[in-house]
């Protein structure tokens, strides 16, 4: 359901935008609309093709005229595509990027920190979902993610911060592409 929403957010303030090939870009999807191409990378991943997501994805990000939030949310939609191509490190960066172009994206840190999790990075991921929560407080998911984190943090012998003392999520400036 979250990333049909985001798809669909993203489309929708995309509906209204000419033709990439009116734009100049890529002859590979020259008179594509622009909803045709968010559809098109959003059914490519749920049906498991993740490298046609990423390439649909990356031909939205490359897109002039995004606003900071639409490129927030291409990023977020092709880190999902990465994460679930098994490629974390990816995934990442891609997150990452969310959330430089829109710091106050719940989503980007709880998926972000998602992945730190998988990867055993539990410090990390603690502040990234925590973030998420402070940003979207209430939110089931987030809640639930952070009880577990704690849990498998003591489970390992590390010491959870007290919700009253956040840490500071991971949040480098990445370079656009």
């Amino acid at each position: 359901m979250h990333a049909a929403l985001h798809t669909l957010l993203l489309a929708l303030a995309l509906l209204s935008a000419p033709p990439l090939a009116a734009q100049g870009d890529s002859a590979i999807m020259a008179g594509t609309t622009p909803i045709a191409l968010v559809e098109e990378a959003y059914l490519a991943h749920r049906r498991g093709n993740y490298d046609k997501a990423i390439e649909g994805y990356t031909q939205i990000i490359q897109r002039r005229g995004l606003t900071r939030r639409e490129r927030a949310i291409s990023y977020l939609l092709r880190g999902e595509a990465k994460r679930d191509a098994k490629k974390p490190d990816e995934a990442i960066l891609d997150f990452t990027r969310a959330i430089g172009q829109w710091q106050l994206y719940p989503q980007a840190y709880y998926f972000r920190g998602r992945v730190f999790e998988s990867q055993g990075k539990l410090m990390e991921a603690y502040a990234d979902v925590y973030k998420a929560s402070q940003l979207e407080p209430g939110r089931e998911a987030y809640e639930t993610t952070l009880a577990l984190l704690r849990k498998r943090m003591k489970d390992e012998g590390l010491t959870p911060p007290p919700d009253s003392d956040p840490l500071t999520p991971v949040s480098p400036v990445l370079p656009e592409e």
